[in-house]
């Protein structure tokens, strides 16, 4: 614009100022769409791309050194090779491809025609018959006409589908001919795709990922261009829409939308697992987020699991949850990091993860225990410790009252241990579940709890204040169950006697004796450790000091008579066993149930009567300050309050409706009261809004640090630690202060609590929770009740584990148990790979000499060392872990006595040498032990397994598989004796509705998911020692061979599967076997390889017994009498029918009632168990019978072999009422 000088501004400098600007605007636009398009996301994609790329090239690298590239090059040549070869014979091949070309169409020509006159066949065949309907029914005279046409139309039909056969058939040899000719280079093309697969599929991906030619590379850079990334980039945002998930969104339920892995790249890729975060790979793919896995990502998502806000795209805004103050300080100074204020929704720590676990296996927690530890141990803590009795969880499967009845209490404890106990339990018992009610933070001894008078009296402080509180508790107790004497026990105690007893029975499979505290064990005793099961009921220290001896023989001898839901069962003891324990027990010669902590002793609380009537106004104040003081005064007569011992029940009454007694303890007129305590059914769906952190944020507590108020895991874990503390530095009256107990929960059982209640969610996932099927709900319930009857104390239910490598590399894992150190009679126990190098560590410091290696023994076949019962001897540096078995403490116990004897120690000992002895029931004092047939017998001298196997109680490995799922509910219902020669008998459980019938189901169930596994493995094992000139299974002597299987390459080939799916089916990993296992199978049996199946989920049928073919192998029954009764021998050691063994006179050659083997035992079981026992419980005493070569039992059952002769005893066995009547 020209500048006329007629304007108030220079246009000039206008126009400068206009260029100026434009040109800033032009910038700040650029500015703000780079900006927008480069957003924080990125660089993680680009950094992720870049160690792909550089991963899958070192891939590439690690495949030409192993020699890929070799072979390719090898199956190329192969390749051209077939090629020129079949070039060399064109001529042949085009007149070939001419000839089946021309072929084929003919044939297809003949078939069209054929196909053509069959449907003209065919209608003229309806007209005909319609026609002749007519006439019939017309009564017209049929000529035949119509007949002789269809007929000859017929056989046209017939004979053009004739020529179309032959014209089908030479189409058919051609081709063949032709296959043929081509077969050779067919062959080596697919050799080539298939050995080229993993180098083709890098390759591919390299060329995907970084392309090598200048387009693809242009095209990499311009597509992520701002403006043109709409396109196709590379960089763009990942989300995932998860319909069956919603989240609350004011008051609306909200679809989940997560784009976490926009930066978490490496969430389902294996290979990334060292990398930092974001880019790492999620822990275990097997379980999460991969297409296979049981939480797919395109179902579940991130933020249902981890929480925090799916949507965000910043690292702020997704909510991220610092797990420790160092990181948190790394974040602020990294990533300006902060709590999201107004999101309700907080990402989980990595501690408490698995807290999401439990919202979508509310009915489930049993079968997910292995994969979240952290949530089942909280799960399990919350049942044991009764926290369900006051906080209502709808969904929680146990509801029984955690602790025992009190509606006898005063026959039970001594007169004078109820105050003591209520003041502090665990004062008495430190281990004891039962919390402390009194004497907490919120009554400190100086601290005024109120005025008396409403203010006009004297202060009382909260020690008289407490003391009061546990008299008055304890007095209304006493009131509400009156003494009843008990009859005096019937028969006289030997202590000595008692203490065998004691040991034998099992009482220690459930409890121990353990010192307090951190007081060790003076003695070598198992009883004194606290082991992995021996805790389920209460430690036995001190327990005199507490109960009646009358009690306890009443509750030995009946526990439910005295609390209807206990758990205690009934041992069948007869009368002098029990009065044997309640007297060694009560006589207590080892120093063991009357020895209570330091400190401890029996004190009435006393009872300030101006403190109690305090109480009074405060708890029975309802009825006004008037009506208070009018009782008080004794002017109402139906309220004598001022009788002192009415008024202490009435107030100790009204103290335990406050503190909720009633929820845990049966308390005559008080069954009908609901629980005092806040329903957690949605607890961590609470908002920390609602959470009164009172102090706690502002201030720390005595040794503990403020709160975070942003998060509410920090106030339940204060909750959980200091259940009072939130009254800190609050002014409440008694009425207001906090109520929850305090049971000094551990830091892991803290955090394990915090976990479980985190998971208490309102439920967000209703349409993808897991919905358990009948078999899934059915192993669930019967875990959950194997675990709470503590079946595992006494009995293995699955072998310990032992990891390690060979001289060759291989990683193998190995179900096998430990054998004795040299010169020792137990072995080491498998309690972990350091427990095992300090057991070794202190034998080779005992011995002075050093271990070569430990020695194992194998449960169950393993490829690569051998079948069950196979030893085999690891280094010791190159063992990477050793797992426990599932259970059998006890049975250590009971070896440990039978050899042993009870170590005591004498702390008068003159020579502190002879300070430690050994003693058992013997009054010889020679360490016999004493049998079921009241004789005394050394054991001392005899081999470990042959004592275990006979005293100790059975192993259940594989229970499901042997025994009729029947014979066993009705066994579990109503035991009995079926190992005569064995103390410790099976107990008489306190069934729930259901209990039985689930234990059954799960072992039947238990058996059946890992038959699988056992099959793959058997399978391998036994064709590699056949296929190394051993007989075929079941006849192989794997027993005494270290077995070199067939490799998992040479099963690959035969199967198709790949050496991962065959050794993911030999580990029972479920996705592979399910999709697998019966090609697996089918190969097996290709091979001649065949095992006796799993355990059927219907009703099961003894096949023996049936009519027909018991009649069809009744021949068989008096060979199978006559090898087992005159050739084996087996009723040298077996009970049969009312007789007992040839061997009666001793009690460890015995062995179970054959005649109840038709109802208790598998055939299939019975029939493993008879080709060799040692192969299915090693260290057993039964010998193998039917191995000998040639077989031997020939007189008995002529030109037979071994197999025939089991089939024959089997009939034998399943029909006894058959036997000859000297026998049964």
């Amino acid at each position: 614009m020209a500048d006329r000088g007629d304007t108030h501004f220079s246009i000039p400098q206008l126009n400068t100022w206009f260029l100026v600007s434009s040109l800033l605007f032009l910038v700040t636009c650029i500015w703000m769409v780079i900006d927008d398009w480069d957003r924080a996301w990125k660089p993680y994609q680009r950094e992720f791309r870049a160690l792909d790329v550089a991963k899958t090239e070192h891939s590439v690298s690690a495949l030409e050194t192993e020699g890929f590239l070799t072979a390719k090059d090898n199956l190329e040549a192969s390749l051209a090779a077939a090629r020129e070869r079949l070039e060399a014979r064109s001529s042949d091949l085009e007149a070939l491809e001419e000839e089946v070309y021309e072929l084929k169409e003919k044939a297809y020509t003949r078939e069209q025609e054929a196909k053509a006159k069959k449907a003209s066949f065919g209608w003229e065949r309806y007209v005909t018959e319609e026609e002749l309907l007519e006439q019939t029914n017309s009564g017209a005279v049929e000529d035949g006409s119509e007949r002789g046409e269809l007929r000859g139309d017929e056989k046209e039909m017939l004979d053009l589908a004739k020529i179309s056969a032959a014209a089908e058939a030479r189409y058919l040899e051609a081709k063949a001919r032709l296959d043929t000719l081509r077969g050779e280079v067919d062959a080596a093309e697919i050799a080539l795709y298939s050995g080229t697969k993993d180098l083709r599929r890098l390759t591919s991906k390299l060329e995907r990922l970084a392309p090598t030619d200048g387009a693809g590379q242009l095209a990499d850079i311009v597509r992520d261009l701002p403006g043109i990334d709409f396109v196709e980039p590379n960089l763009k945002v990942h989300k995932v829409v998860l319909d069956n998930l919603t989240f609350e969104l004011n008051f609306t339920k909200k679809t989940r939308i997560d784009m976490c892995v926009t930066c978490h790249m490496g969430y389902d890729k294996a290979g990334f697992e060292d990398e930092a975060q974001p880019l790492t790979t999620h822990p275990n793919l097997e379980l999460y987020l991969t297409a296979k896995s049981p939480h797919p990502y395109k179902d579940i998502g991130c933020t249902i699991c981890h929480r925090g806000s799916g949507e965000a795209l910043d690292f702020v805004r997704a909510d991220h949850r610092p797990d420790d103050e160092a990181e948190r300080a790394e974040w602020s100074e990294e990533h300006h990091w902060h709590k999201q204020h107004h999101w309700d929704y907080p990402m989980l720590t990595s501690e408490n993860t698995e807290a999401s676990c439990v919202q979508c296996h509310t009915t489930s927690m049993e079968l997910i225990a292995a994969d979240a530890p952290s949530a089942t141990d909280g799960y399990r803590t919350f049942e044991r410790y009764g926290c369900y009795a006051c906080h209502k969880v709808e969904w929680f499967p146990t509801q029984r009252k955690p602790g025992p009845s009190l509606h006898n209490i005063q026959v039970k404890v001594r007169p004078g241990f109820l105050d003591s106990w209520i003041a502090n339990p665990k004062s008495f018992r430190p281990t004891t579940w039962m919390p402390q009610f009194f004497h907490l933070e919120n009554y400190a001894p100086e601290e005024i709890v109120a005025i008396s008078r409403y203010g006009e009296g004297r202060a009382i402080h909260g020690q008289e204040w407490n003391e009061t509180m546990v008299g008055a508790v304890s007095s209304f107790l006493r009131s509400a169950a009156p003494r009843e004497e008990l009859p005096p026990i019937p028969v006289a105690g030997d202590a000595e006697r008692g203490r065998e007893v004691f040991r034998l029975s099992g009482c220690l499979a459930c409890h121990n004796m353990a010192p307090f505290g951190d007081e060790e064990p003076k003695t070598a005793d198992l009883a004194l450790e606290l082991g992995r099961n021996n805790d389920v009921g209460p430690n036995l220290r001190g327990v005199m000091a507490k109960i009646n001896p009358e009690w306890l023989f009443a509750w030995i001898k009946d526990p439910v008579a005295w609390w209807s839901e206990t758990r205690m069962p009934d041992l069948r003891l007869p009368d002098q066993d029990i009065a044997d324990i309640v007297a060694y027990m009560s006589e207590d010669p080892d120093g063991i149930f009357t020895d209570v902590p330091e400190g401890w002793s029996e004190a009435q609380s006393p009872i300030d009567e101006e403190t109690l009537d305090e109480l009074t106004r405060w708890y029975l104040g309802k009825s006004g300050r008037a009506e208070v003081e009018r009782r008080l005064a004794g002017d109402v007569p139906e309220h004598p309050w001022n009788d002192k011992a009415y008024l202490t029940n009435e107030v100790g009454a009204a103290l335990v409706r406050h503190q909720g007694c009633f929820s845990c303890h049966e308390i005559k007129g008080l069954e009908a009261m609901m629980p005092i305590g806040t329903e957690l059914t949605n607890w961590a769906s609470t908002t920390v809004d609602r959470l009164d952190f009172a102090m706690s944020y502002r201030e720390s507590l005595p040794g503990r640090p403020a709160l975070d108020h942003h998060y509410r895991e920090g106030w339940l874990a204060r909750k959980l630690e200091a259940p009072r503390g939130f009254d800190h530095g609050k002014v409440k009256n008694p009425r207001e202060k906090a109520r929850m107990p305090r049971f000094n929960f551990s830091e892991d059982q803290v955090k394990g609590l915090v976990t479980f209640v985190g998971g208490l969610v309102i439920d967000e996932v209703e349409r993808a929770e897991m919905k358990p099927d009948a078999t899934q709900a059915a192993m669930d319930f019967g875990m959950r009740v194997v675990r709470q009857k503590n079946c595992e104390g006494c009995h293995v239910i699955d072998p310990g584990r032992l990891t390690f490598t060979t001289q060759d590399g291989l990683e193998l894992n190995a179900a096998c148990e430990s054998m004795p150190f040299p010169d020792e009679v137990l072995p080491p126990t498998m309690d972990g790979l350091e427990s095992l190098r300090e057991q070794i560590a202190s034998w080779e410091e005992w011995m002075e000499e050093e271990l070569e290696n430990p020695v194992f023994r194998l449960l169950e076949p393993t490829p690569g060392i051998g079948a069950p019962g196979q030893a085999f001897f690891p280094d010791l540096d190159s063992i990477t872990s050793v797992t426990a078995p599932r259970g059998g403490d006890f049975v250590r116990l009971v070896n440990d006595y039978y050899f042993k004897g009870v170590e005591l120690f004498d702390a008068e000992a003159e020579d502190e040498d002879d300070a430690w002895y050994s003693v058992t029931a013997d009054p010889e004092g020679e360490g016999a032990v004493q049998d079921v047939d009241g004789q005394f017998r050394y054991y001392g001298d005899e081999p470990l397994d042959k004592v275990r196997w006979t005293f100790a109680p059975p192993v259940l490995l594989d229970e499901g598989q042997k025994l009729q799922k029947a014979w066993f509910y009705g066994f579990l219902r109503d035991p009995d004796d079926l190992r005569q020669q064995i103390r410790v008998r099976m107990p008489s459980f306190n069934w729930a509705p259901g209990e039985a019938e689930a234990v059954a189901d799960y072992f039947a169930l238990k058996a059946r998911a890992e038959w699988p596994s056992r099959y793959a493995r058997t399978m391998r094992l036994a064709l590699g020692l056949e296929a190394e000139g051993e007989r075929a299974w079941p006849e192989t002597k794997t027993r005494s061979t270290a077995g070199q299987a067939l490799s998992l390459a040479g099963i690959s080939a035969g199967t198709g599967l790949s050496p991962r799916v065959v050794a993911a089916i030999e580990a029972g990993a479920k996705p592979e076997t399910a999709a697998n296992f019966k090609k697996l199978q089918a190969w097996g049996a290709s091979q001649g390889f065949s095992m006796n199946g799993a355990v059927s989920d219907s009703y099961e049928v003894v096949e023996r017994r049936a009519p027909s073919l018991r009649s069809a192998r009744a021949p068989f029954r008096g060979l199978g009498h006559a090898v087992a009764v005159e050739g084996v021998n087996c009723f040298q050691c077996h009970f049969h029918g009312s007789q007992g063994p040839d061997q009666i006179d001793a009690p460890i050659s015995w062995a179970p009632n054959l005649e109840r083997t038709r109802e208790r035992l598998r055939e299939g079981w019975v029939e493993d168990w008879l080709w060799s026992p040692a192969l299915v419980y090693p260290g057993t005493s039964m010998p193998d019978n039917f191995i000998s070569d040639p077989p031997q039992y020939q007189e008995q059952y002529p030109d037979s072999a071994n197999g025939q002769q089991i089939q024959a005893v089997l009939d034998w066995l399943y029909n006894p009422e058959r036997w000859p009547a000297a026998i049964q």
